[in-house]
């Protein structure tokens, strides 16, 4: 396994900007998973739930590339609110 493979905060937080998400740039793993949640709670991000819900079994299927802190953000704030 490659640095480069590793999914990192930065990483994470363009997976979601790519999605609509409207996140700053300097946002930590758990501002981003709470961005997403308070997002997906509007009406213009309502519609991306599914979309959502992918990304966490993706990431969930990627766990060994994840980033301690993202990996520990993920399954505190995603994962109960769109499951696994």
């Amino acid at each position: 396994m490659m640095y480069a493979d590793l999914i990192d905060q930065e990483d994470f937080r363009e997976r979601l900007v790519h999605m609509g998400v409207p996140i700053a740039g300097t946002a930590d793993p758990e501002s981003c998973c709470r961005q997403l949640l308070n997002w997906l709670a509007q009406p213009q991000g309502a519609a991306s739930k599914a979309q959502a819900q992918a990304l966490v079994r993706q990431l969930r299927a990627q766990r060994e590339l994840l980033l301690p802190d993202v990996a520990r953000a993920v399954d505190q704030y995603l994962v109960p609110a769109l499951g696994e």
